[in-house]
């Protein structure tokens, strides 16, 4: 294989990992941003997501489809979990969150035990996604390809959301003064609960476009609670803009990584994590919030 090809491999690789690493931690960063609450559940979630996707296909859904229902259902779950076990506590100190949607993580990756078992899962995917494309010499499979789409999609959907619909600008506007909101008239419970909810469907996107990616198993959320956590300091505590920033930087190093030294992919992640986070604590673009 030529330098140009493996070159393209790596990039693209990159670009693949460093998406489905921001949906996750963007919709980790929404949740915490207007509802301070740091969800240690949202793995889990991303992992039913995965398992929903595998269950639609299943049934005899097209893909595209299970993609459209899967992260709504998803979201559903989530309306319930910010209803029955976060809002109650809310105004207490982040640490109850933290317990409780800790707690909440073994429950739910139990329930996924339960209902699917032990077992690896794959989705299966639409005939013409299982070909591959010449590009610069190398044969890259298309589901990648598609997967940077639905990423970039995505992106660009929720974007749009916050910038341009009136929900989404009441969201911005909670996430820095929350006070101001309310006093506009708007009901707090329904920020919190449409921020839960956001945060929940993108976790659930990243979910069944990680089902032809990866193996899906019961604590494949674990490894993505840890890494969305690394996107996130190293993005800035709160910071979307330095979120984005972030998960592409760690596709490109855990990418490199993986290519040159294997076995320590994740411990030099982890070792520029600590270097940013030592030189830089708000962030790489020292927007974060310290709580």
């Amino acid at each position: 294989m030529s330098i140009l090809a493996i070159t393209v491999d790596i990039v693209l690789n990159s670009l693949v990992l460093g998406g489905v690493l921001l949906i996750v931690a963007i919709g980790l960063n929404i949740i915490y941003g207007l509802s301070r609450v740091m969800n240690l559940a949202h793995g889990s979630l991303y992992a039913l997501g995965a398992y929903a996707g595998f269950t639609l296909v299943a049934s005899g859904l097209n893909f595209f489809v299970a993609l459209l229902i899967a992260p709504v259902l998803i979201a559903f779950v989530g309306l319930i979990i910010e209803r029955i076990i976060i809002a109650p506590v809310r105004k207490r100190s982040i640490v109850y969150t933290l317990i409780l949607t800790y707690g909440l993580m073994f429950l739910l990756d139990g329930l996924i035990k339960y209902f699917w078992g032990n077992e690896p899962r794959f989705i299966e995917l639409p005939e013409f996604m299982r070909q591959t494309l010449p590009i610069a010499g190398t044969h890259y499979p298309v589901f990648r390809l598609v997967t940077l789409l639905i990423t970039a999609a995505a992106m660009i959907g929720l974007m749009l959301f916050l910038g341009k619909t009136k929900l989404g600008i009441i969201l911005r506007a909670a996430s820095g003064i929350p006070e101001m909101v309310s006093c506009m008239g708007i009901n707090m419970t329904y920020v919190h609960m449409g921020a839960f909810a956001l945060g929940c469907t993108l976790a659930g996107i990243a979910g069944v476009i990680s089902g032809p990616l990866y193996t899906i198993d019961p604590i494949m959320g674990h490894e993505m609670l840890i890494s969305s956590f690394v996107v996130i300091v190293i993005g800035g505590l709160g910071s979307l803009r330095g979120a984005v920033l972030a998960a592409f930087l760690i596709g490109l190093v855990q990418t490199l990584a993986e290519f040159f030294v294997t076995d320590l992919a994740m411990v030099i992640v982890y070792m520029m994590m600590a270097v940013i986070l030592a030189l830089m604590p708000r962030g790489l673009l020292g927007e974060g919030r310290f709580e």
